[in-house]
């Protein structure tokens, strides 16, 4: 990878949550390519005082996430976490504890962007779990707008794909993506986020992270 591409990958930043539980919802399902299988929440509800969200995704991610990773290439390496967890970050980035469970990993040039990967025991029904997170989240973040809350899978393990923007007073709107899934009583996730006007690369960023992760 180029200097402008590392580069490029490194504008990543934050949303500050995890999980919690139980809202109903309605599921379409939709078939992905080669075999990838994405279930789209298509229900309405209040994410915030006053607020009503329609739960409608937007085109959803087509990434199939392989059982053998790829190598891992000069500009990543491997990190790990609980239960068996790894995947990579950026080179050079230092990761250290955040919440039980998960780690962050900062950009040494600028900390305000970073990813974050961890591991935690699974309760309850995923979707409704990070439906719920994001009801909470929207009470600590201003302006959040969902992009997406997919159900998809991850090497055939269920998983969801949440993508969403926030208002951030000093920065400006944010953008974050992560996927979550679970397998053996254990739920994995990984994070990217950055300015709106350079997400470009992150999605990129966030599929070889799941690409390159374990289990």
């Amino acid at each position: 990878m180029s200097a402008s591409n590392t580069r490029f990958a490194a504008v990543l930043g934050a949303a500050n949550f995890l999980v919690c539980a139980a809202v109903g919802t309605v599921l379409l399902l939709v078939n992905g390519s080669e075999g990838q299988t994405v279930q789209s929440v298509s229900a309405t509800d209040s994410v915030s005082p006053g607020t009503t969200t329609s739960y409608e995704s937007s085109t959803p991610a087509a990434g199939v996430y392989p059982s053998t990773p790829a190598a891992v290439g000069e500009s990543y390496e491997t990190v790990t976490a609980p239960a068996g967890f790894s995947t990579v970050v950026p080179r050079g980035w230092l990761s250290e504890p955040k919440n039980p469970g998960s780690f962050q990993a900062n950009d040494p040039v600028d900390e305000s962007h970073y990813v974050r990967y961890g591991a935690s025991e699974a309760n309850g029904d995923l979707v409704k779990t990070h439906v719920d997170a994001e009801k909470s989240a929207a009470t600590r973040l201003t302006g959040l707008h969902r992009v997406r809350m997919d159900r998809t899978d991850v090497r055939g393990s269920e998983a969801v794909d949440w993508e969403f923007t926030w208002e951030s007073s000093t920065e400006g709107t944010r953008h974050v993506r992560a996927i979550y899934w679970r397998t053996g009583g254990t739920e994995y996730f990984v994070y990217v986020s950055a300015l709106d006007s350079a997400w470009g690369p992150m999605p990129e960023l966030l599929t070889t992270m799941v690409d390159r992760s374990r289990p």
